[in-house]
C-alpha cells in the first residue's frame, strides 16, 4: 500500500506542478517583454495578455464551448488542437481526484502505523522523474518538445501555420521552455519537502 501511495503522491505532485504552471500567468506576462513577443504580432501588450488569458480560460473551463480566441483568427485544425489540450487537462483533473483518494488512505495508514518511508519513496520517484525530463530537455529542447506532442497527440494539428493560426506567434517555444523549467523546479522543491518531511517524522 505504501508503494502504491508513493506513486500516487508522485503523480499528483507532477499534475499539480503542471496545473500551477498553466495558471501562473505572471510567467507569460514576464515573457511578453523578455522575449519581445509583441514584435511577432500586430497585437499590443494588453491584447496579447487578453488572448493568452482566453487560452487559459478555455483550457480550464468545464463547459463545452467553442474555441474562439479574441482578436485572432483560427483554423479548424487549430481549434481542434486546443480542444484536445483541454480534454487532456480534463482527464488530468479526474486522475488527480482519484489519486487524492489513494493518497488520503496512504497517509492515514502511514501515520497510523508509523511507516514514514512513504514520503522517502515519493521524494525519490519525483527526483528520478525530474532527471528523466530535464536531461533530454537540456540537450535538445526543440526535439523533446516535438516528441512530447507526437506522444500526446494523434495528429499534426499542433504544427500551426502562422497565416491560418497567428496565435502561434504569441506562443514562442522559449515560453514553453520556461514553463518546463518551472514545472521541474516545482517538482524538485516538492521532492526536497518530502525528504525533509520523512526526516522529521522519522526523527
Amino acid at each position: 500500500m505504501s508503494k502504491i501511495s508513493a506513486i500516487a503522491i508522485s503523480l499528483a505532485i507532477i499534475i499539480l506542478s503542471v496545473k500551477f504552471t498553466l495558471n501562473f500567468k505572471p510567467l507569460y506576462y514576464y515573457d511578453i517583454n523578455h522575449l519581445k513577443i509583441y514584435n511577432y504580432t500586430n497585437l499590443n501588450k494588453n491584447e496579447i495578455k487578453s488572448s493568452y488569458d482566453y487560452l487559459i480560460y478555455f483550457i480550464n473551463s468545464n463547459q463545452k464551448i467553442d474555441f474562439k480566441i479574441p482578436l485572432l483568427p483560427s483554423s479548424k485544425e487549430g481549434s481542434i488542437h486546443f480542444q484536445e489540450v483541454k480534454n487532456i487537462f480534463i482527464k488530468l483533473n479526474y486522475l488527480l481526484y482519484f489519486l487524492l483518494i489513494i493518497i488520503a488512505f496512504g497517509i492515514y495508514n502511514a501515520i497510523k502505523n508509523r511507516i514514514y518511508s512513504l514520503f522517502k519513496w515519493s521524494s525519490n520517484l519525483i527526483l528520478i522523474f525530474s532527471l528523466i525530463i530535464f536531461i533530454p530537455f537540456s540537450i535538445n529542447f526543440d526535439e523533446s518538445f516535438n516528441l512530447f506532442h507526437r506522444i500526446f497527440f494523434s495528429n499534426n494539428y499542433w504544427l500551426f501555420d502562422p497565416n491560418l493560426d497567428p496565435v502561434i506567434n504569441i506562443l514562442p517555444e522559449e515560453f514553453f521552455l520556461h514553463s518546463a523549467l518551472l514545472i521541474i523546479l516545482l517538482i524538485l522543491l516538492s521532492s526536497i519537502f518530502l525528504k525533509f518531511l520523512h526526516y522529521k517524522l522519522k526523527k
